[in-house]
């Protein structure tokens, strides 16, 4: 993200982002709990935050836990990078 201050929703998709990439797959499906715990949010600010964003089509949900990155989420955080 750019220097601007960021919000817990832009953070947690921007790690989301980031442990994907790591393993190479822009799509891996991601625990919510460790992606929040790594940024700084309690687990039910995290699962807010996660559902909230799956409506707005940025994460796409797996199952209770796990959700995964959708196109539209990817290209969210590559166009609000610094």
């Amino acid at each position: 993200m750019n220097q601007k201050g960021t919000t817990p929703d832009e953070q947690l998709m921007s790690k989301f982002y980031q442990i994907a990439m790591e393993s190479g797959d822009p799509y891996l499906p991601i625990d919510y709990r460790g992606v929040g715990k790594a940024v700084g949010l309690k687990e039910t600010a995290a699962k807010n935050i996660v559902k909230h964003l799956a409506q707005a089509n940025f994460l796409r949900k797996i199952d209770e836990t796990t959700f995964h990155l959708t196109p539209h989420g990817c290209n969210f955080v590559l166009n609000n990078r610094a």
